[in-house]
């Protein structure tokens, strides 16, 4: 249960007792995406169905009826809470971290949800890679961040976000002569940050599982600039599907379908153990809203 938040909890709470997920979603002002969402991750991480199908709207099950006294318990204890920090007094300097493909994919819409939701709150951005990321929460220079893949410490906080698609990526050109396997792209230099970040991780353990070795590398310490070089032909990499996106419309950069598909990223909201929990899970809610409403998670779109 170290995963649930308090989104997933009032999710099923106000489906429990309006009976409708529609107007669950109406109550909490959220898509119903989002609030489908919530309840996904919420049944995923205590491993027990709370809801089921009943003619045209939903119903609590045994278990969930169970579950919902100690999750009123919560939330009414949480509501206490928030009398003393409404949206109005999460106010101050926030230092938030992105890992860049996640940054170049969401944020700009993550700066305009968090600034119309928390008007007195104060982002000050940094956007690098999840590695650098994480030794700077570690190391205090950090309030909050999104990281993908990352290492993990005890030190360190983290909720699941969900998995974030991963694809090979060329130039449109090259990308439609490379090929499909692994041996095809081993031709290629393969442009990526330096290890341990994940890309590199992921870019060696690729072609190791298919008992290959990758070509050439062209190292880069950043991934935004590592795209850039791709896009230039210097050679291909592997990037986030939704970043890719963003380069369609320049026409810069196209995906390359491999016979063997890359496995997702993990992505986490991370802050320190002793950071205050409830300015993140303000930014935990924006978060959720917006890579919902992109699809950011749904490998489908």
């Amino acid at each position: 249960m170290n995963n649930v938040s308090i989104a997933q909890l009032e999710a099923f709470y106000w489906v429990a007792e309006l009976g409708s997920v529609h107007r669950a979603a109406a109550q909490l002002n959220v898509t119903q995406p989002t609030l489908s969402l919530r309840l996904r991750k919420l049944e995923a991480e205590i491993a027990t169905p709370v809801l089921e199908r009943h003619g045209r709207g939903v119903r609590v099950t045994r278990a969930g009826h169970v579950f919902l006294p100690k999750v009123k318990l919560v939330l009414d204890a949480y509501g206490h809470l928030r009398k003393a920090a409404s949206p109005s007094a999460i106010t101050g300097r926030l230092r938030i971290g992105l890992a860049e493909g996640f940054a170049v994919a969401c944020l700009r819409l993550l700066a305009v949800a968090i600034a119309k939701r928390y008007p007195l709150l104060r982002p000050e951005w940094t956007v690098t890679t999840s590695t650098t990321l994480e030794q700077e929460l570690l190391q205090g220079s950090l309030d909050l961040a999104v990281l993908v893949d990352p290492v993990g410490d005890r030190a360190l906080r983290m909720v699941s976000l969900g998995p974030q698609p991963n694809t090979w990526a060329g130039t449109p050109a090259a990308s439609k002569r490379i090929g499909t396997s692994s041996q095809a792209l081993s031709r290629f230099t393969v442009v990526t940050t330096p290890p341990p970040t994940s890309m590199h991780r992921n870019t060696v353990a690729w072609f190791a599982s298919a008992e290959q070795k990758p070509g050439p590398l062209c190292i880069c310490t950043s991934v935004n600039a590592a795209a850039q070089l791709v896009a230039a032909g210097i050679g291909i990499g592997i990037f986030p599907k939704r970043m890719i996106e963003a380069y369609k419309p320049s026409g810069a950069l196209a995906a390359i379908a491999t016979k063997t598909p890359l496995p997702p990223g993990r992505v986490y909201l991370a802050d320190h153990v002793t950071a205050d929990p409830e300015r993140t899970e303000a930014v935990m809610r924006v978060l959720e809203s917006v890579t919902t409403d992109l699809g950011y998670f749904n490998a489908k779109r």
